[in-house]
């Protein structure tokens, strides 16, 4: 059900083919939906997390809830046994039965409490939803989408498993909990955008009144799922039929589940937005299925910041030049301190300065950092590495901490510290236990070689004091303005072809194959010729180096999660108030 927006209509057909006449019933019922509670749904949360969304639902809930006076707003969240410790939570005493699989699971939901204090001190729920032999996700990361680091097809099909469940149980769970009236689903990510149908089954069936669906995609990420594994989550015997005319062999998630939203999808930035319908790497190779389904666009929300500004710039852009520089100098000398000092049993390669203690660095070595998740498909960890080997000995000091899922993940960092970037490299693969805040503040330069990017944390760079340089996609180009707050690279658009970007994702798992690659060849020249440039303000213009910082608080300061929650209550009006076409 997408939003026409300049006739302010929605399409209704695929509901009308899945529900045949009762679709009519489900239309009366989202007219007459109020905005009384929200509940957003996640397969991320505060104590299993993978990238920002835990984050975004701590955030924009208290604003959404506040500043629209909702009598409720609350997050729905698996309970993940082997990532999660149960004494954390509390005990809410409410049991239900999940239609699954043709039968009825035995579930429960546990509780945790969230306070806040803006916009103004309150607290809201967090409902975890708990049921043996699911959600069984286990690795050291406490990442909740790994479930078999081994196998990726057998940790895709627990995964898919563990989303159907929570897909099936979110209705039944609500139902338990008394809010059945007047509720908007706020869906997270393909995991839990089948419950788009299941919600919508549930008010055939009356056990909800009124919902409505609202979708968020933080990434083009989507999976299949085969007719037989559908019909786990379908109760409806005329709906099991026209659920297999329907698939036919099966659909994507967010194929059926981007069909029966009651709004146009949203994206986490507005250029990110853009570029789902315009970018080939979206509409060629990760989103082409979805493509009609944006046909009335895609709406960019921009998130708000993910930290708050360093204590160490109290006055932010109010800061003189001079007064900037002298913080920076100490921040400098406080991580070079830590990297001289911090040496965890998993840290591997050494900064040094002619051959010895990098406390000896001088002031005109940049350091640089990159930080973040290894995702050999989006982060371009592997063209920094590419484009740090171009460099002399004592000229760049890099650090940097990627979070693997395989050790072997982290074998062309090996070899690049231990070899052509030798005393020039530092790497830490692991959640750094002490230092990160001073790398933060004390780099020279933020690094965001992002192959895509719905979002990013150039800002997170910027509220710390710290410069960007980051490829020109999606969100960070909603952050970063080039030549004022960091500087923007974009690869030879030659180089920019199907073909290459096929053979580029053909190698995820095998990235020094990627060296043969025009399209990463070229994204690592264009790196490397930014950063030179990058290093050459910093070096001979230091004063407008100080300056990009004091313009990076001034961008930053202009996102928030106020803004975020007053766009996305836009969305939620259009949910319920638009007419419906069809």
């Amino acid at each position: 059900m997408f939003l026409d927006r300049s006739r302010g209509k929605r399409d209704f057909s695929f509901a009308n083919a899945l529900f045949g006449p009762r679709a009519t019933a489900l239309r009366e019922k989202l007219c007459s939906t109020r905005l009384r509670h929200l509940v957003f749904c996640s397969f991320e949360n505060r104590f299993a997390r993978s990238g920002g969304l835990a984050a975004v639902a701590v955030n924009t809930l208290p604003f959404l809830r506040e500043t629209n006076q909702l009598e409720s707003a609350s997050l729905m969240t698996p309970f993940y046994p082997f990532l999660m410790d149960a004494q954390r939570l509390e005990s809410t005493n409410i049991r239900f039965r999940v239609p699954f699989s043709g039968s009825l699971i035995d579930a429960e939901l546990l509780r945790s409490t969230w306070s806040y204090s803006v916009p103004r001190v309150g607290s809201l729920f967090e409902y975890y939803v708990k049921a043996e032999g699911f959600f069984g996700a286990k690795n050291p990361l406490r990442d909740p989408y790994i479930y078999v680091e081994s196998s990726a097809a057998e940790n895709e099909r627990r995964m898919r498993e563990s989303a159907l469940f929570f897909c099936a149980a979110v209705p039944a769970a609500l139902e338990a909990l008394g809010l059945v009236e007047d509720v908007v689903l706020h869906l997270q990510e393909w995991q839990t955008t089948l419950t788009a149908f299941t919600a919508k089954e549930a008010m055939l069936r009356g056990t909800l009144q009124s919902c409505a669906i609202v979708q968020t995609m933080h990434n083009p990420y989507d999976c299949f799922m085969p007719m037989e594994e559908l019909q786990k989550i379908v109760t409806d015997s005329s709906c099991r039929q026209s659920v297999e005319r329907l698939a036919g062999d099966g659909l994507t998630a967010y194929q059926i589940g981007l069909s029966l939203v009651d709004a146009p999808v949203a994206t986490v930035s507005e250029h990110f937005a853009q570029e789902l319908t315009s970018d080939i790497l979206q509409t060629e190779h990760f989103a082409p299925h979805l493509q009609h389904l944006f046909s009335n666009g895609v709406v960019g929300i921009n998130n708000g910041p993910f930290v708050g500004f360093s204590s160490m710039f109290p006055k932010r852009e109010g800061h003189t030049t001079q007064e900037i520089g002298e913080t920076k100098q100490e921040a400098r000398r406080s991580l070079l301190k830590v990297l001289h000092e911090y040496a965890p049993p998993e840290r591997f390669g050494e900064l040094t300065y002619r051959e010895n203690s990098i406390l000896k660095l001088p002031d005109d070595v940049p350091i640089i950092v990159m930080s973040g998740r290894l995702d050999p498909m989006q982060k371009g960890y592997d063209i920094l590495i590419e484009a740090l080997e171009r460099f002399a000995p004592d000229e760049i000091k890099a650090v940097l901490t990627p979070l693997a899922i395989r050790d072997s993940d982290l074998d062309c960092f090996r070899k690049a510290s231990a070899g052509t970037c030798k005393g020039n490299l530092v790497v830490f693969p692991i959640r750094m236990a002490q230092g990160y805040v001073e790398l933060q503040t004390g780099s020279t330069f933020g690094i965001m070689p992002s192959i895509y990017e719905p979002f990013g944390a150039a800002i997170e760079y910027m509220a710390n004091g710290t410069v960007n340089v980051a490829r020109r996609t999606g969100g960070l180009v909603d952050q970063v303005i080039d030549a004022e707050t960091g500087f923007l690279y974009r690869e030879d658009e030659s180089s920019y072809t199907s073909v290459n970007i096929e053979n580029f994702a053909a190698n995820s798992a095998n990235v020094l194959a990627r060296k043969r690659n025009l399209w990463a060849r070229s994204m690592a020249d264009a790196l490397e010729m930014t950063l030179r440039k990058a290093l050459a303000v910093y070096r001979e213009h230091r004063e407008g180096y100080y300056e990009m910082i004091r313009r990076g608080f001034e961008k930053a300061a202009e996102f928030s999660w106020e803004k975020n929650a007053g766009e996305y209550w836009k969305v939620y009006r259009m949910a319920v108030q638009l007419r419906i076409d069809g």
